[in-house]
Parts: C-alpha cells; structure tokens; sequence
C-alpha cells in the first residue's frame, strides 16, 4: 500500500520534468498490468495484440477505454476472477486524472463512479434507491475502509466541469461529509469540523430530501444530527422531519423511530413545525396516494391495532369505511389545529411510549396515565395498548409478583372507569367501543380480575356492543375477537371446564364454523400468555367437534413441550414445511431436557412420523442437525429399529445427507446399549451408503464395532447369538471380505475378549472361525489365544504351565493348529516364569537347547553352545526341527534373547546375562548389515521383487546365509 501512494504521488507531481516522463511511463506500465489482470477475456476489444493482429487501443488511452467499460454496465456479469478490484478502478482513474483524459467521461459515467464508490463504503446490508448498480461487477470483499475521499474528489471534478449534479451524487457527498463524523485513528472531530461537516451534508441534503421517499436516504442524515449537542442541529432535524411528514406518503417504522426519538427530547415549543405537519397530514392535507399499498390499513380489532393504525398518521383519505372513518376521527381530533400543543405533544409522547414497550421492558413506575384534557379517548386507546404490551411480555410472571400485579390491576380498574365515564358523556364510534372493550377483556383476564371481567360483560351488554352483523367486513372481525378475548378471559378467571366453554361458545352463536373461528382466536391470544390453558382448551375445542385453525395449532405445537407436541404430529393437515418445522422444534426441547424421562410412547410417536415423513422424499439439508439430534434420541430411548428403518428411507434418496462421524457415533451408541443387531444393520447402511469409501473408514467402523462387542458376548443369563450365531462367520467381518483381510479383526475380537477376561468366549470363538480363514491367520489367531494364558493373572507357575500345553494339544488336535516359532516364544515365557523349576542351571540347559535348535547365537553355533550343558531329552512341544526354518531377527530372536536376558538376571546369574547379551549385540549388527545390503540391492536393481514379495515388513535374519 505505501509503494502504491508513493508511485502515485510520483506520477501526480513530480520533483522534475525528467522523473515525471520516467514515472509515467511506470505507471502507464502498472496500468497495463492491473488492466490485463482486472478484464482479461470481459473487454476483448481493449486487449493490445502483440502477433500483427487488429491492434487495440494504445497504452496512452488504456486506462479510459478500461475506465468506460467498467462504467458501462456490461449486460453479463463477467466471472469473479476477472473482476475488477475497487483499487484497479480507482487505479484507471488516477492514471487517466495524470494524462488529462477525464474529459472523455460523461455525466452518466461519473455519476457511476460515485455511486460505486460510495456504496462500497457503506454497510453492504444497507440498501437504498441510490445503491450502485455496479456492485455485482467489482470483486466482492469485507469493507475494511472507506472511499469518502475519492467520492468527494469526482464529485468536485464533476462540479468543475460545469456538470450538474444528480440527486444520487449529492446523497454520496452528503455521506461522505457524515462520513467524517464518525471516530478515526485521531479520535474524534472537533467542534468546529462536526459543524461544518453537517453544515455541507444539509445543504446537500436540501436539494433530494423532498424527492425520495426512501428511509434509507433520510434516517442516517437525521441520525447524525440528533447526535450533537447542539440546538441548531436539533432545529434542523425537526425541520427535516415536518418535511418528511408533509411529503411522505407513509412513514415508515425507521422514520417513525427517529420521530419518537425527537418527540422524546424535544420540548414543545421546538416541536412546534412538527405539531403542525402532523395536523395538516391528518386534517387538510389531500392524499393523492391512496391506493398504495403502504396506506392499507386493517380492520382494528383492539387498542393495539387501533393505535398501529393510528401511530403511521395516515393522511386523510376520503372514505366511506367506517373503520377509516374512526381512524380519521380520532386524529382529527387529537391533532387537529383547534387542539393545544401541549396536548398534541402528550399524544405524541403516548406514541412515544408505546413505541417504547415494543419489545422492550420499561418500568411499570414510569407508567403514568392521566385522562384529563380534550383527548381522553386517545390517551385511553393508548394507554389499553401500552398495558397490552407490558402484560404480554410479563407473560405467566404476571400472576406471581403480586405487587407488579396489583399495580397493573389498579392502572385497569381505572382505564375502565374513565372508558364508563367517556361512554355515558358522549357518544363514540361503535367499532372504537368494541376495540376497548376486546382489550379490557384481554387486561382482565391477564390479572385474573373476575370483578374486572364481570364489570367488562356487563358494560358491553348494556352498550349493545354484542349486536352487529357477523358477515360484515368490519364489524364481523371485530364481533369475533371481543368474543374471543371473552372466551379466553373467561378460563383465566373462571377455570377451563368443558361445559363452561361450549356454554359460552353456545351463548354467541350456534355456529360451529363461527364457534371454530372463535376458539382459533382465543387459542392463539391464549399461546402467549399460559401454553397449558391454551393447550386445555384446544384439547376441549377438539374433542366436541371444532375445526382449529391449522396455523394456530401449529403455532400452539410449536410452543408445548416435546411430551405434548408429539401429538400434532398425526394432524394430517400439517404441511410438510410446517411438520418439519415442528420436528425442529421437539429436537430442540430434547435436547435442552435430555436428561429428564420420557415415556416410551413418545419416541415410538417420533420414530412413526420420521419414518412415515421421509418414506417419499429427503429432508431438507438445513434439517441434518435437528434430525440427528432426533435420532441420536431415538437411539437412546431403545428405539434402534426405527431409527435404522428412517437412516435407510433417507439414505435411500440422499446417500451423503448424513455425517459420517454421526453415524460412526449410532454404532458405538448402539454397541454401548448393547444393540448388537441394530449396529450391525447400521454398519450395512453406512456401507452401501459410502460404498466408494476408502479402507480406513472401514476399517475404523469395524474395529470399533469388534472393541465394543467383545466386551458383551457371553455375559451370563445371556444368549451367544450376537457375534457367532449358528456357526456362521461373524457380519462384520464379512461384510468387507473385498476390502481388507478378516484376519486382524478376529484378531482384535479374541485380543478384547482375553483382555476383559473371558477366555471360555475366546475359545468358543475362535472354535467357530478356525474352519472359515487360511492356515496363518489359524496361526495368529491361536498364538493370541496362547498368549492370554500368560496375561491371566492365575493359574500361576506349574499350573499355568500345564494350563498353556494342555491348551496347545487342544488346539493342535482339534483346530488344525500349526504352531510357529512364535508360538515356542510363548512357550518359553511361561517356563521362564516359573522360578522355582527353572533355576539358573536348568535355564542355560534350556537356552543351549534353543541354539542347538538352530537359533543364531553370534560367535556360537549349534555344535559349540554358550553353556555346554548336556542336550536336553524333549518331546513334542520343543521339538524344533518341525518348525519353519525361517527365523526373524525382529519377531523370533530379539524377544527370546530379551526373555533369557531378564530371567537370568531375575536369578542372579549375571554372567550368562552377559553372554546373551553379547549374543543379541552381535545378532542385531548383523541383522542391521543385512537390511542395509537389501535396501541398497533394491536400489541398484540386484534384488528382483519377487524375491522380496515373499517377505515380512520387518527385518529378517536367516541362520544359513552369510
């Protein structure tokens, strides 16, 4: 970066006339380069050919030809590794600034530039009317800096030159002056820059504000001056705001949130311009937008739909709705020119306040309502939302601090009797009425208020609110929530008991489809404030005959407990988004309360509708993680069957949908609770799953299957058909048959089974896989089972000796067991242990034996051993002539040398320790001589691979060769 300013400071103004021609020429060069690289294949008609062909532009007017193309907005979006990065442009720029050629852009293009420029300088989610349309054809990447400098360099060039300045240049340089408001490296501004700044970006700002209507453009101008401290600015954002007021079709909720946020701070003679925007907006102002979809207001069915409605200041359309007709009742009169501004104010900060509980928690102390003064029905409809939305938010907590309970009743109590006092004075819209009287339902029976909800039935009844026409449009909506809210209010108060509910349902109509309307209504309402209530009553409405809402059951499933919303999942009108989204959410709720028990019915209910949901078609790849969770859960509760059942189906349509590691994790979830069957089914689904899957894996599947079930075969009281079931070969083992030898992991399965101690199984095992495998991994697998009878820690000595022969002839006779000479090193181990039969004498007897056995004992030879002690008269066992005359250093001699090394010494006969030592360094020199002679062999080709096919991996040392 600091090569690239210093090239560029070079080539804009050099120190000599020589130095400056040098330097162009360098950067014409580096113009060249970023050209080459930036268009490639995009503009092939800038592409200079070298071979005599159609010559492009010259290096002189490279970079505007590559300049203008990239402003032009080509019709394909050229491939991301040929787009340009906001430096190469930026680059072109400069170098057609250093030879005179901006000239040949116009309007349109350097409008571009800055429209580029200036949206790769802002948050990339934020997007306005005056977003680039280049975006998509310069290189994408984080925004690690700003441009505001070379946005604020093209927009003067663009002035300079006598160009007029579009809207979108002017918001650009409106954001580049804000720009400079926000903290750097230096800190921040200083006053006098902060002023200036805002004193440019309002002048800017003047001359668009009035023709876009998008919030995006505004909000950030407003915000920035709602940042200082200074009055002036204050006074400019209540300006800018009365003329968003008297010009904006419909406000929208960014805009209304900076408005509550000057109506907060500002007193109410500054708020003055905006009192008198409002009141032409809503009284004399004409509204030639009425048909935009932004103006469409719903029918208000209760305070906080009446409030939203009337927080937008929707102008004043003429309308012969009634409901339209009560909105612009109520403006009128709580903005109107005749009312105070002190009163227009509080009916401001009201919407203010409400605002406020939003989604937020504020004090209930700071909850003040005094119903005084020209607007009292505003403040009433207000102050029932407020509470609205305090009580949702509390939610079942309500009911249990009884201070905060008491305080809410009270505020109720006394926006009722205010309501009563208004009604009995003056005559009010009749859909205004029924909006109260719905809320004061709602607050009545949030505090459980059964005096409340008696004065609240009464009061309705003698207005005659219940009277109307159910079919109407407006006041049919508004009949079915007040009697839902009634409905709901009533199981608060009253308890949720059958007969009670179809009493009161019967008592507004003896329609069941008006009744199902009614009950989906209070369910719904009923969701937020006590699940279990709501769930009652749903249960109720079911069960005699209402037809629930299928998005209000959903809604309700999605909120009960996993115990409770299994049930929806056989609610066939569920869709297949909604029922995933409902496995979701049991997904979750398992795994938050994991530990808690369960029914077993619930996990069969889970298990069918998995099952049945992903017969036909795969789930969605976002739902991978709630469906292992699910899963993993089903497994865990016992129902591996249907688990394995819905991995096929699923498998079935997407072989990769599952995580390898998840399913390696159900097999050592199933081995650990001992499902033996549905591991081995999952092993054959994973396997025709990844079946191009490479040896490792496999293997890891199976050694992980085999060390778990070693570990549970012949557990007592237990049948043995898990592993070796009718003689037939052990699945896992076969089931890879083409991939990897069987051997090693028999192997593993005997190695586990000794080592937990159960050698009886081990027999039995190996009994049933001897016929099924060749004649040396016979041999291994019988040398492992030798071997355990020297990990056990009894019998010892003589015994474990008998033990260890007896063992021997068995497998000899039975087995077709070949013995090796690993198996005399297993032999010898034992009778080395054995201290009180072998003495030192016995052992040199027993050591000579194997020299003359034809073991390499270095300087020593079978004719002359190290101790001269009399042959030895064996039979059978040590009878070495019978065995391969093969013998490996590493395998064979090494480990026998090592046994007579710590046995003599465990018997204070240092001297022959010594001797064998000797014998194991002059065997080892030898055997490394040989190994290097092999290798280097290899190497010069005089070894054939034949020859060394037929050899182990370790080194190997033949008693006959030189």
């Amino acid at each position: 970066m600091l090569r690239w300013c210093l090239s560029t400071v070079r080539v804009l103004g050099g120190v000599d006339g020589v130095q400056r021609i040098r330097l162009l020429s360098s950067a014409s060069a580096h113009v060249q380069e970023c050209f080459s690289r930036s268009t490639g294949t995009q503009y092939p008609s800038l592409i200079t050919s070298g071979d005599g062909q159609e010559p492009g532009p010259s290096n002189s007017t490279r970079a505007i030809s590559a300049l203008q193309e990239i402003l032009t907005s080509p019709a394909v979006v050229p491939d991301p590794s040929r787009r340009p990065t906001p430096n190469t442009i930026r680059s072109f720029y400069i170098s057609a600034k250093a030879r005179g050629q901006l000239s040949q852009l116009d309007s349109g293009m350097l409008s571009a530039l800055i429209g580029l420029f200036g949206s790769l300088s802002v948050d990339p989610s934020t997007r306005c009317v005056y977003t680039s349309s280049l975006l998509p054809y310069v290189k994408d990447g984080p925004v690690t800096r700003d441009y505001w400098a070379f946005v604020k360099e093209v927009v003067s060039f663009k002035h300079q030159r006598g160009m007029a300045l579009a809207h979108s240049d002017r918001y650009w340089m409106m954001r580049a002056e804000l720009g400079s408001l926000s903290p750097s490296k230096y800190g921040q501004p200083d006053t006098h820059t902060f002023n200036r700044s805002l004193f440019r970006a309002r002048q800017q700002y003047l001359h668009f504000s009035r023709h876009v209507f998008d919030p995006n453009v505004h909000v950030p101008f407003l915000t920035a001056l709602l940042s200082g401290t200074d009055p002036l600015h204050k006074q400019w954002a209540v300006d800018a705001m009365s003329s968003i007021l008297l010009t904006h079709p419909f406000l929208h909720t960014k805009v209304l949130e900076v408005l509550w946020g000057i109506v907060h701070d500002t007193d109410t003679t500054l708020l003055g311009p905006i009192l008198s925007a409002i009141s032409i907006r809503v009284t004399r102002f004409p509204s030639p937008y009425g048909d935009t979809p932004g103006a469409s207001i719903s029918v208000p069915v209760d305070a906080t739909t009446f409030t939203s409605a009337l927080s937008v200041f929707p102008l004043s359309i003429p309308s012969p709705s009634p409901d339209v007709k009560a909105i612009t009742e109520l403006l009128h009169e709580a903005f109107s020119s005749n009312t105070p501004l002190v009163h227009r104010r509080n009916n401001l900060l009201l919407c203010s306040l409400l605002y406020s509980c939003n989604g937020n928690a504020i004090p209930i102390s700071s909850l003040d309502f005094s119903l005084d003064g020209g607007a009292s029905m505003w403040k009433t409809l207000f102050a029932l939302a407020i509470l609205e939305e305090v009580t949702r938010a509390a939610g079942p907590v309500l009911l249990h601090d009884r201070a905060f309970r008491g305080r809410i009743q009270e505020m109720i109590r006394s926006l009722h009797e205010s309501w009563l006092h208004l009604m009995s004075n003056e005559s009010h819209h009749l859909l205004i009425s029924r909006a109260v009287t719905t809320s004061l339902f709602r607050l009545s029976g949030a505090v459980a208020d059964l005096k409340l909800f008696a004065a609240c039935l009464e009061s309705s009844t003698n207005f005659g609110l219940w009277t109307g026409d159910s079919s109407d449009t407006v006041e049919g909506p508004q009949l079915t929530a007040m009697a839902a809210m009634h409905l709901a209010a009533l199981v608060q108060v009253r308890g949720c008991r059958a007969e009670l509910v179809m009493k009161t349902l019967s008592s507004h109509s003896i329609d069941v489809q008006y009744q199902s309307v009614v009950v989906s209504a209070a369910v719904k309402d009923l969701i937020h404030r006590d699940v279990e209530l709501a769930r009652t009553l749903y249960n109720i409405a079911v069960g005699s005959g209402c037809d629930i809402n299928v998005d209000t059951a959903y809604v309700l499933a999605r909120t009960l407990p996993a115990l409770h919303a299994v049930q929806f999942l056989k609610d066939e009108r569920f869709s297949r988004e909604q029922v995933g989204g409902l496995l979701s959410s049991i997904a979750r709720c398992l795994k938050e309360i994991k530990h808690q028990h369960y029914d077993i019915d619930l996990f069969d209910d889970i298990g069918i509708s998995l099952r049945k949901f992903y017969a036909t078609s795969p789930p969605p790849v976002h739902f991978r993680g709630h469906l292992q969770l699910l899963l993993a859960d089903l497994c865990t509760r016992g129902s591996g069957f249907q688990a394995t059942a819905i991995i096929a189906n699923v498998i079935k349509f997407h072989p990769t949908f599952f995580q390898f590691s998840f399913l390696l994790r159900l097999v050592r979830l199933f081995l650990h609770r001992k499902q033996f069957r549905c591991a081995l089914r999952m092993q054959k689904h994973l396997i025709d799953a990844r079946g191009g899957c490479a040896v490792n894996p496999r293997r890891m599947v199976t050694s992980r299957l085999g060390r778990r079930l070693v570990t549970n075969i012949f557990v007592p009281g237990r049948k043995s058909h898990t592993l070796f079931r009718g003689g037939c070969c052990w699945a896992a083992g076969t089931l890879f048959k083409s991939a990897m030898s069987s051997g090693p992991v028999y192997n593993r399965v005997l190695r586990g089974l000794i080592y937990a101690r159960r050698a009886h199984a081990a027999k039995v095992a190996f009994s049933r896989v001897a016929s099924e495998v060749d004649t040396k991994t016979r041999t291994i697998l019988g040398n492992t089972l030798l071997h355990g009878v020297l990990v056990c820690p009894v019998p010892r000595n003589g015994r474990r000796v008998r033990k260890l022969l007896g063992l021997l002839d068995n497998l000899v006779r039975c087995q077709q067991f070949a013995p090796d000479r690993i198996t005399v090193n297993i032999i010898l181990k034992a009778l080395i242990a054995w201290r009180t039969a072998f003495d030192h004498q016995r052992l040199r007897a027993l050591f000579d034996h194997m020299i003359r056995g034809g073991y390499p004992a270095g300087t020593y030879s079978p004719s002359h051993p190290p101790f001269s002690t009399p042959p030895l008269r064996t039979s059978g066992t040590l009878a070495l002539s019978k065995l391969p005359p093969y013998i490996s250093f590493g395998k064979h001699l090494k480990p026998m040398l090592k046994m007579f090394i710590k046995g003599f010494y465990l018997r204070n006969d240092v001297e022959a320790a010594r001797t064998v030592v000797e014998i194991l360094k002059t065997e080892q020199q030898k055997a490394t001589e040989q190994r290097e002679w092999r290798s280097a062999a290899r190497l010069r080709g005089w070894m054939k691979a034949e020859n060394t096919s037929r050899r182990d991996d370790t080194t190997h040392v033949h008693n006959d060769r030189s």
